[in-house]
C-alpha cells in the first residue's frame, strides 16, 4: 500500500532521504504547473519549483500534522511565486525590452517549422488565448482558479493556501470564471456547439 504524503514527511523529518525523493516525484510536476500558470514563464516556474523543494528541506520540521501536506507545500509554492513577482517588478530586462520606448516586455516567438493541421493550429490558438486570459486575471483570482481547476484543491484547501475565508475563495473563483467568460466568449460559445 502506498504511503500518504503525511507519512512521507514524518519519515523525512526522521531522516529518510528516500521519503524526500518520493515527495519530490509526487509533487514536482504539480508545483511546476502551478507556478507556470501563476507566473506565465517556464524559467521562473522552474526556479520556484527548485526553491519550493529547497524550502521543504529547510522547513521540514515546521510542518503541522493538523494540515494536509499538499496544502502546506502549495502555500510555500504560492509564497515563492509572490516573491518572484515582487522581485521581477524591481528588475528591468535588457534583453527583451521593446524598441518603441515602452517598458513592456515581449516574448521571443520561435516559428514552428512543421506543417500543422488546421485543427491543431486552432487548438494551439485556443490554448494560447485561454492561457493569456488566465494570466490577465487579478493575482488572487488566478491563484484560486489554478488551485481549483488545475490542482483539484477543495475550497477549504484553497482557503488555507490563500489565507482567506471560505466565502472569499468562492467569490474569487466565481469572479475568475466570470472574467474568463467575458474575455473568452467566442471560445466558450464554440465549445457549446459540440
Amino acid at each position: 500500500m502506498e504511503k500518504s504524503d503525511e507519512q512521507l514527511i514524518f519519515e523525512y523529518q526522521d531522516g529518510s532521504t528516500k521519503s524526500l525523493e518520493e515527495l519530490f516525484e509526487r509533487f514536482k510536476r504539480r508545483i511546476l504547473n502551478f507556478a507556470l500558470r501563476i507566473l506565465g514563464n517556464r524559467a521562473d516556474a522552474e526556479d520556484v519549483t527548485s526553491e519550493v523543494f529547497l524550502a521543504l528541506q529547510t522547513k521540514k520540521q515546521l510542518f503541522n500534522p493538523k494540515a494536509k501536506f499538499s496544502t502546506w507545500l502549495f502555500t510555500i509554492a504560492r509564497n515563492q511565486c509572490l516573491d518572484k513577482i515582487r522581485n521581477k517588478k524591481k528588475m528591468i530586462s535588457m534583453w527583451f525590452t521593446r524598441n518603441d520606448g515602452s517598458r513592456e516586455e515581449k516574448e521571443w516567438e520561435i516559428p514552428d517549422k512543421q506543417n500543422l493541421a488546421p485543427q491543431e493550429l486552432e487548438r494551439e490558438e485556443t490554448i494560447r488565448q485561454v492561457k493569456k486570459a488566465i494570466e490577465n486575471l487579478p493575482l488572487e483570482q488566478r491563484e484560486a482558479l489554478v488551485l481549483r481547476e488545475y490542482q483539484d484543491f477543495s475550497y477549504s484547501q484553497i482557503s488555507e493556501v490563500l489565507s482567506c475565508s471560505l466565502e472569499q475563495v468562492k467569490i474569487l473563483i466565481f469572479r475568475a470564471r466570470e472574467n474568463l467568460k467575458s474575455t473568452l466568449p467566442s471560445i466558450l460559445s464554440e465549445g457549446n456547439n459540440d
